[in-house]
């Protein structure tokens, strides 16, 4: 399947978790863009529910990856 857009990333993260879902988009590193080591995907997907037992998030480095790997956290 070919990857999605933003605009369409938001969509599909509305559609599934209603308007507190959340979508963050970090660019690859690059040699001057430092984002941490723990920072290795550049899609994350969640409900909005972060801290809470509810909480589902998906990481990936497409957003597609990022909503296959979507669980409760």
């Amino acid at each position: 399947m070919k990857d999605m857009t933003q605009k369409q990333a938001w969509a599909e993260a509305v559609r599934r978790w209603g308007p507190t879902a959340t979508i963050e988009f970090r660019p690859p590193r690059t040699s001057g863009n430092r984002r941490g080591r723990l920072a290795r995907y550049c899609c994350t997907v969640s409900n909005g529910d972060r801290g809470s037992f509810e909480s589902v998030e998906g990481q990936g480095n497409t957003w597609v990856e990022a909503f296959a790997d979507a669980r409760p956290r």
